[in-house]
This record gives structure tokens, sequence and C-alpha cells, in this order.
């Protein structure tokens, strides 16, 4: 599905675009290669690289996946896509260990309970804040938003002349709330982030569940930020 012209959905059940328990998994359009944001659960491998042909693409030149975070609905595609494509895994380094090792902090137990199981991939590459990353003709710069996870990382890129942002499950469409109160889980890191994110202003957001934003991100953001910081909050405890 076409979103922009450097940006495609790849893949999400929230979409009935893949497999149940799939994130939302993105396509980056660098011309000469192309990029991943996310594998999805383990289940939506076929579905995401059939996606990716009939959207015109040879899945031979996705040469990377990133993984936004180390949760299993968003990193148990990995060794499948990554065997179908050649491409490289990379990810924070924070991060690293759980996704290599399908450690406490990949909710591994979790995935089973809802029928999905997958082998781990070794991860190929580790990325910093700060740290930029090419695709082709796309720059991609990386931003550090721990909360959900240690090693949750964000995507900057500038589309059209204006910010634009892969957050993962750092922020989501209309201030929408959900996260774990688990292994790695801390909310005054997240706040921060969320803080953080606000301040690059961008334009358009493609969180990793529900609707992406094609303009007024921000504010989107600021609505997220208020509920984060009210004290009357309600907290949804679910994988998101």
């Amino acid at each position: 599905m076409k979103i922009t012209d450097r940006v495609y959905l790849a893949g999400g059940a929230g979409f009935g675009y893949s497999a149940s328990g799939d994130c939302n998994v993105y396509l980056i359009d660098g011309g000469t290669e192309q990029a991943l944001v996310d594998t999805g659960g383990g289940s939506g491998e076929k579905d995401i690289i059939m996606n990716v042909k009939k959207m015109g693409f040879d899945p031979k030149t996705i040469t990377t996946a990133f993984n936004t975070h180390c949760h299993f609905d968003h990193v148990g595609g990995n060794h499948e896509i990554k065997k179908m494509t050649g491409c490289r895994i990379v990810v924070h380094e924070a991060d690293r260990e759980s996704i290599e090792e399908r450690g406490e902090l990949l909710l591994y137990d979790m995935a089973l309970e809802r029928g999905l199981e997958f082998q781990a991939s070794k991860v190929d590459a580790e990325l910093r804040d700060g740290d930029s990353y090419q695709v082709g003709d796309v720059s991609l710069e990386v931003i550090h938003t721990p909360g959900h996870t240690p090693g949750c990382m964000c995507l900057l890129m500038e589309e059209d002349g204006r910010n634009s942002i892969f957050c993962g499950d750092t922020a989501g469409a209309n201030g929408r709330l959900g996260f774990i109160n688990g292994p790695g889980f801390s909310l005054d890191d997240w706040k921060a982030s969320l803080k953080r994110l606000i301040s690059y202003e961008p334009a358009r957001l493609y969180p990793g569940h529900n609707t992406f934003l094609m303009s007024y991100a921000t504010d989107h953001l600021k609505v997220y930020d208020q509920k984060m910081n009210a004290p009357w909050t309600t907290i949804v405890t679910s994988v998101g």
C-alpha cells in the first residue's frame, strides 16, 4: 500500500494487511534499495513479502530490516525475512541481546500464548542515538527513545521538506496510550522520549500500530504528552 513516494505499508494486522500478531511493517524506498521498519510477529512473513512484490519491488533489494524495539510483534519475522531477502537486521544496541536471545524483554511467553512461534535471528548492526543510516538516497537519523523498552528507537526522515518519524510503539495517533508495565518499562524515560519527539515538530508519524498520520503529527504527540502526564490517565495494559 503506497502511503507517500517514499513510504509504503508492507504489513500490519490492524489493517488486515498481514497475519494476526503483526505490527505495522513499513517499507522505505531509497530508489536503488529498500528497507523495512519492523518485521511483524512471526507468522506474516509470506504476506509481507507478497505485498512487497505486489507494490512492484524486488525483495532482494531490501537491504535492511530495522527493529524499532525488541517486543515479539516487531521482531518475530526477522529470521524468515532475512532468509528471504538477504537483508541485515539493524537494532538499537540496548535491545540487541533480547532480540538475539529471545530474552525476557521480548515477551516470548506471551507470543507463545498467542500461537506465535519463531526462531531468533542474529543482529547484523547496532545503532546509537544520533547515528545516520543511508537507505539508497534516503537518509535516516536515529533517535533513542527509551521507555517502552530500553532500546526503543525512532527513525527521522525528511520527506517533502518536512520531518517524518517512524516511531514504533513510542507514540501513536490521537494520543492513544497502550503499553506494558513490564520488563524494561520506564514511565519516566517514556515521558522524556515523548517530549524529545515533539521537539522535532514532525508533520508525519508512522507508528507501530493503528493509523499513520499524514499531517499535524506534532499536535497528536502533544495530546499523547498531556495524557502521559495527567494524574487521572488510565493506562491500557496491552502489547502495542
